[in-house]
């Protein structure tokens, strides 16, 4: 699989995961609505900004480093955005449960930050 077909799938599933969330919160209230809704409605925004942050990131990447491959860039990117994707799913699950405050919400940046830093260390040795 080539990086092109790749950029293209995630661009693709990103949409129709974005299609999905707007089609849940039209048809269904998260107000009074089930758990499995719940699931899927914070299921499709994370894939959604997963891919939306990933395409984000290896553009921006791409542009920056012109002399590195594609591939390169392709892990990076999924990671982070799958992590960006997490840190706003998670903040609207706090606000969902009522303890979004702001220290709540810094232990959770931080332990996003913690992951990713875990990750940058081990790609280093």
């Amino acid at each position: 699989m080539t990086s092109r077909t790749y950029l293209w799938g995630v661009g693709l599933a990103s949409a129709l995961a974005l299609a999905s969330f707007l089609a849940l919160i039209w048809f269904f209230s998260p107000e009074n609505s089930s758990g499995i809704i719940l699931i899927l409605l914070a299921l499709s925004l994370f894939l959604s900004l997963c891919g939306f942050f990933s395409l984000l990131g290896f553009y921006i990447r791409r542009r920056k480093q012109r002399d590195k491959s594609a591939i390169y860039f392709l892990g990076i990117s999924f990671r982070e955005g799958s992590l960006l994707g997490l840190l706003f799913v998670g903040f609207l699950a706090m606000k969902f449960f009522q303890v979004f405050y702001w220290w709540t919400a810094l232990i959770f940046l931080i332990i996003v930050v913690a992951i990713e830093l875990a990750f940058l260390y081990g790609e280093r040795s």
